[in-house]
């Protein structure tokens, strides 16, 4: 072997071997993210005066009202999501208890005769419903993805069936989760009908051009 040679074979061995070690080590887990600052928690201190996260997103709202009111509401979807799937995680697991069985099992048979199977002119519905969005694909070659995606339509409204039938007869669930609210300030000289002090306003954005 050449010196050559063996500089190009010691190259290749320092650019590889790093990434052999990195590959075998496991991956660090993502880290947790830091829980929502409450109203009264402090954002910032300026000598003595403390800022608190109210007057924060106070301020955010008399800049930019609409993206608060949007991020407000993504927050909530986003928790009502994450608190809709546990509580059925909890009912299912409970009613799968009462019988004996696991969590996992009562779920496939539930799934098992609840959802129909998928038929071969669903696919061929599906397919001539939404034609114009197959881009130009024919029926064979879109026959497997659109199965698929009408079992996991089948699946989760079974599951939403379930997970219904469990709210009604299984322990009772109280949400204590507020959506968020947005306060209406109504002039004396605003068109409005009604009392000034309604619980619930309703606003109607018109275009009179």
């Amino acid at each position: 072997m050449t010196v050559r040679q063996l500089r190009q074979l010691v190259a290749t061995i320092a650019l590889v071997v790093p990434s052999l070690v990195c590959a075998q080590q496991p991956a660090a887990p993502a880290p947790k993210p830091a829980a929502p600052a409450g109203p009264t928690e402090v954002a910032a201190r300026v000598g003595d005066r403390v800022i608190t996260v109210a007057e924060v997103d106070e301020a955010w709202r008399q800049a930019d009202a609409a993206a608060q009111a949007q991020a407000a509401q993504a927050v909530y979807d986003g928790r009502k999501q994450a608190l809709d799937r546990l509580v059925a995680d909890l009912l299912i697991e409970q009613a799968a208890k009462a019988k004996g069985v696991s969590a996992e099992q009562m779920v496939r048979d539930e799934m098992r005769t609840r959802s129909k199977p998928v038929a071969d002119a669903d696919v061929a519905s599906f397919y001539e419903q939404n034609k114009a969005r197959m881009q130009g694909k024919p029926l064979e070659d879109m026959r497997a993805p659109i199965r698929s995606f009408l079992e996991q339509q089948r699946e989760a409204a079974a599951r939403e069936a379930l997970v219904s039938e469990l709210r009604k007869a299984g322990p009772p669930v109280t949400v204590a989760l507020d959506a968020p609210r947005q306060a209406i300030e109504v002039a004396a000289t605003d068109p409005s009908r009604g009392g000034a002090t309604a619980p619930v306003v309703l606003v109607e954005f018109s275009d009179y051009q």
